[in-house]
């Protein structure tokens, strides 16, 4: 039997590790320390082979950072002593919008995009009052996800703000508070802070009560007038258990627009009696869960994540499709109609997969559209990853390039994959 010298033996072991290494991502070597967490944990980032252009924002304990492409040794600590969620970049660069959470209620705040003193736009702090019956009622509102429109002056936002608005009439017999979030709009320059101010201001969508309401705000690039969000709803009366998740694209000026003629054509409300002029881009279907997307920098596709089964998620491509919704250059169009619903799902029909995980969330597209940064689970924590996305010049399908995912963080537990990441040139 032919024997082995011993640099020989070191030799092999070695390809074998490098070929590991191609197959599992990158080695501890390739990371570096720079922050520790609340609990004392070194954060890493990869800053040998995670290469990308320009500043990606994420939130790390509940504290804004910001990475920049060209010095990923040294993320910028943006806020202390919040909890902070969602940061929102305005397009000119010079804004952040985010989420600042607080034990029954939550702020929408803004600040430059470099750090500093902090403006709250709407004020969710209230109070809460047992009734003579014994209930209780809240004047406390909860904000979320907010999202800059192209002019860097108007802000699209989650929100609770006509909690106490809607009579049971309007709503399909519904008498409660209707928690579920909504869509609002909302001036930078304007400040929501008392209950008048925060119920009336501009609805931009809203929801089916019960199932959840809207999460995943995204405006159109180029189209500005156009508003991507996921939707949560039941598709049976009386069986609750049968939820669908979809994704909508909505004018949003068409409710705004309308309550000039009719101010309660559009209304939330229980199963079947809601009113919305959203365009579902996703079938609605029991059990078929469709969300978090985003828009590419040139506004003709949409990222998102789709529920598998119970232990896998996927991210998925597909078309946006044009004029479905009830802009400048389609006045007349009925975006209610069967015709037009069913057109605004012909996008969906060629939607590609890029890829299959445990669990996936919040993907971003890079300013270029070249890549993705995703959180992305593994090892009983979620890390942010980066992948490399191509599109066939011949198809139009978009994929993954082979062996261009690679791992961004190793954050030990501290990265908060519940709020969305934004990249920024």
């Amino acid at each position: 039997m032919k024997r082995y010298k011993q640099w020989e033996f070191i030799a092999i072991l070695a390809l074998l590790s490098l070929a590991l290494q191609s197959c599992l991502g990158s080695t501890d070597s390739s990371y570096k320390s720079v922050v520790k967490s609340k609990n004392g944990n070194d954060v890493k980032i990869n800053v040998d082979q995670a290469l990308f252009k320009g500043k990606i924002y994420f939130t790390l304990d509940h504290n804004l950072y910001v990475l920049n492409g060209n010095d990923k040794e040294n993320p910028k600590q943006l806020t202390s002593g919040l909890t902070v969620s969602d940061p929102a970049i305005s397009p000119n660069g010079k804004w952040i919008a985010f989420i600042i959470r607080h034990t029954n209620y939550s702020d929408l705040a803004y600040m430059p995009a470099n750090g500093g003193k902090y403006t709250i736009l709407a004020d969710g702090n209230g109070t809460f009052t047992t009734t003579q019956t014994g209930g209780e009622t809240s004047t406390a509102h909860w904000f979320g996800q907010p999202t800059w429109e192209a002019d860097n002056q108007h802000i699209v936002f989650l929100g609770d703000n006509q909690k106490a608005y809607w009579s049971k009439d309007q709503t399909g017999g519904y008498d409660s508070f209707l928690l579920d979030m909504q869509l609002f709009r909302m001036s930078m320059n304007d400040r929501l802070n008392t209950q008048d101010k925060i119920a009336n201001a501009q609805p931009v969508a809203y929801t089916a009560i019960g199932a959840g309401g809207l999460r995943d705000p995204a405006i159109r690039p180029g189209h500005a007038d156009e508003i991507l969000y996921t939707s949560y709803k039941y598709t049976q009366a009386s069986n609750w258990s049968q939820l669908s998740t979809q994704l909508n694209l909505i004018n949003s000026n068409a409710i705004g627009n309308e309550m000039q003629i009719n101010q309660y054509k559009y209304h939330p409300g229980e199963f079947g009696a809601e009113s919305n002029p959203g365009v579902t881009l996703t079938p609605e279907k029991s059990g078929l869960s469709n969300l978090e997307p985003s828009f590419s920098p040139d506004g003709n596709s949409i990222v998102y994540v789709r529920r598998e089964d119970t232990t896998h998620m996927s991210l998925n491509v597909m078309p946006v499709v044009n004029g479905v919704t009830n802009d400048t250059n389609n006045p007349n169009v009925d975006v209610t109609s069967t015709a037009n619903q069913q057109r605004g799902l012909a996008g969906y029909g060629k939607s590609v997969k890029l890829k299959t995980s445990q669990y996936i969330s919040q993907p971003v597209w890079s300013p270029d559209g070249t890549q993705l940064a995703y959180y992305e689970y593994n090892n009983t924590t979620f890390d942010l990853w980066l992948a490399t996305i191509i599109k066939n010049p011949k198809t139009g399908a978009y994929s993954i390039k082979q062996d261009s995912e690679v791992q961004l963080t190793q954050a030990n537990g501290s990265l908060d994959s519940d709020s969305r990441p934004a990249w920024t040139p």
